[in-house]
């Protein structure tokens, strides 16, 4: 790059701004870096482009009640050969194609849905289903000193705490 003219530097140049456009020495350095940076970025698309295909078809999966992980063992473990790309396509644009492949997946794998779960947050605290204790802390700490918080004239009594708490 060091025998380059400057008419071919000036060529790469075009679209830049100020004195990088016009001054030789600025304009030969901007023009290593633009192609030191236009490098990298041919190895990052790449990468970038298969993890949005990642996104997509998990965001289209999980549609379908199944993880992304499940259904793509699923999908390695069948007889389909596509590719994250031409799935995460389906997922967007066509979903009842889509859905098409995922169930075909889970009757190849003999999968299982994913049951909803309708629980409250009281409940997940009680069955164990949230290991940390603060949010249900902070909530009660909320309704005791629901004067302050909710603009109350007075502190709420005993007896009105305790209906809270339990519900009534």
């Amino acid at each position: 790059m060091a025998n380059w003219s400057l008419k071919k530097y000036l060529e790469l140049a075009k679209g830049f701004q100020g004195r990088a456009r016009n001054t030789s020495k600025i304009m030969m350095n901007r023009v290593q870096k633009s192609l030191q940076y236009a490098y990298v970025s041919r190895r990052l698309r790449p990468r970038i482009l298969r993890r949005e295909w990642i996104q997509a078809i998990n965001a289209g999966v999980r549609e379908h009640r199944i993880s992304y992980s499940q259904f793509i063992f699923g999908l390695n473990h069948s007889n389909i050969q596509l590719d994250r790309k031409i799935l995460a396509n389906l997922a967007i644009n066509e979903p009842f194609s889509f859905k098409t492949v995922v169930d075909e997946v889970k009757i190849q794998n003999s999968m299982k849905e994913k049951p909803y779960d309708d629980v409250s947050l009281d409940q997940a605290y009680e069955k164990g289903l949230i290991a940390n204790n603060v949010t249900q802390t902070w909530f009660k700490r909320g309704i005791k000193e629901g004067h302050k918080l909710f603009g109350l004239k007075r502190e709420l009594t005993p007896e009105e705490l305790k209906k809270i708490e339990k519900g009534e």
